[in-house]
């Protein structure tokens, strides 16, 4: 789940260039995006089962 999380963060950025690597911190699309991708990661994992 932590590696979704991750993932997605940094999925989050169009292109990556040294001093942009990760979004910005209070970018409102990381909060929905990271649970999202974590909850799927649990379901498949097995840890959630709805």
């Amino acid at each position: 789940m932590k590696v979704a999380a991750a993932m997605t963060i940094a999925s989050l950025v169009d292109f990556p260039v040294a001093d942009k690597i990760m979004p910005e911190p209070l970018d409102p699309a990381i909060v929905p995006a990271v649970a999202r991708a974590v909850v799927e990661a649990a379901r498949k994992s097995g840890v959630a089962r709805k």
